[in-house]
């Protein structure tokens, strides 16, 4: 029997995306993966977007001129509105899932589309904000899903092309694994989705029983939507390809700086200001092309980034007056690995007679040998593991910016890390 794929009776494909907008900024991420979802296909294709009243009537505007430009269609769900008594439930259930900073309403938007989208719609694909669709789409539309209710990229499948080991510990740590059909195995990443909706309708309601699930161990839980997904699907899920959810904190650490066919997940603020890195120059070519890369953007992104450099510069200033200011009292005593003594004596223009106490590798098991009396001396160091050390020295009476200075704060960061790229595309 020749098994019939869905796209090749129904010329539509429905892809959602799912927003909370409190600053009207964020709008531009959703601009930007639906002009590269268009940009790559020519399937007709209806963008359902699951909303609340933080989007603002110029986001919806531009919404609606970058489909219409592309001659697509799309239409809005105020989920606020419409999954009102549901969502108040939730609340009661578990705030921290609904309503924090971090976490807001519409990471759980995706669990209740079946619920708001129109009953003639029975596959839809869920993308998040931030990603970048550099494939055409109806070749996701049309994977056959072997009636399981929903198709997601497994972490176990992302870490086998990364040619790396799973983490089986987490099995016996983590409550969701513990308390459930989950494990490190099975479990898969929710950003990107394709769902059956006629299944999901006929299971009911998942959001309220998967929050008195979390709950019960609110401390453990990182993200609630996925944790929720995992709960109910872990073991009957679509393995999708790797290449449909490319998390991108995981292939710039291990991956190859190669376009692939595929979808692009910046997760975690992993899209950089690097337009030689394909991965990044994706995104861009493509925000260009929306209604959001304007004259204004420009100004204000331009002025962001003069304030954070300047910002940067004065606050480090700063920082080394106070240094000078306590090391003009006292003699410096610079602490630091053995192998940068020679390049911090000739940034700080360490005299020879200043000590440098060169650290060996495997210094943390033998301890730090401190032999230099804090009457006539102040510890500079240079340590990745200040913040600890800090913490213990003071405990022993020790006094910052009096016998001990963060050397590291005292040098201006390389200008990749200088750069804030969240808070400078963030900017309108």
């Amino acid at each position: 029997m020749v098994r019939k794929k869905i796209g090749q009776d129904a010329r539509m494909v429905h892809v959602a995306y799912a927003m909370t907008d409190k600053q009207g900024t964020y709008s531009k991420y959703i601009g930007t993966s639906i002009y590269s979802l268009f940009a790559r296909t020519d399937a007709w294709v209806t963008v359902h977007l699951l909303h609340d009243e933080t989007l603002t009537e110029q986001n919806r505007d531009y919404f609606i001129e970058l489909a219409r430009s592309c001659g697509q269609q799309m239409f809005f769900y105020n989920m606020a509105e419409l999954c009102q008594d549901i969502l108040q439930e939730a609340r009661e259930i578990f705030k921290e899932a609904v309503d924090t900073d971090y976490y807001t309403p519409a990471a759980l938007y995706r669990i209740l589309a079946a619920r708001v989208l129109p009953k003639n719609v029975k596959r839809l694909i869920y993308l998040d904000a931030d990603t970048i669709v550099n494939m055409d789409i109806r070749k996701f539309w049309e994977i056959f899903m072997d009636n399981h209710p929903i198709g997601a990229v497994g972490e176990r499948d992302l870490m086998n092309h990364y040619q790396r080991q799973v983490d089986k510990s987490i099995d016996e740590k983590l409550y969701l694994f513990k308390n459930s059909w989950t494990d490190s195995d099975s479990c898969f990443n929710s950003g990107v989705l394709i769902m059956d909706l006629e299944r999901l309708r006929n299971m009911g309601d998942i959001l309220l029983p998967g929050l008195q699930f979390l709950v019960q161990h609110q401390d453990e839980c990182q993200f609630f939507d996925q944790d929720i997904l995992n709960y109910f699907f872990s073991r009957d899920y679509m393995h999708l390809p790797w290449n449909y959810n490319i998390l991108q904190h995981w292939d710039r650490k291990w991956g190859e700086p190669e376009l692939r066919e595929g979808i692009y997940h910046y997760m975690g603020r992993t899209l950089r200001l690097n337009f030689a890195d394909p991965r990044d120059s994706v995104f861009y070519e493509a925000f260009v092309h929306t209604p959001w890369c304007n004259a204004e953007y420009i100004c204000k992104s331009l002025i962001v980034t003069r304030d954070v450099i300047s910002g940067n510069i004065h606050k480090n200033n700063e920082l080394n007056r106070r240094a000078a200011a306590v090391w003009g009292r006292r003699r410096r005593v610079f602490v630091g690995p053995k192998e940068n003594e020679e390049k911090l004596r000739e940034m700080f223009f360490l005299q020879d007679v200043e000590p440098y106490v060169a650290l060996e590798e495997g210094w943390e098991k033998t301890g730090l040998h401190l032999p230099y009396d804090l009457s006539t001396h102040v510890y500079v160091f240079f340590l990745d593991t200040f913040p600890e050390l800090r913490k213990q020295l003071e405990e022993a009476g020790w006094q910052e910016w009096e016998d001990f200075i963060d050397g590291k704060a005292l040098i201006l960061p390389r200008p990749a890390h200088l750069l804030d790229e969240y808070r400078i595309f963030m900017v309108m």
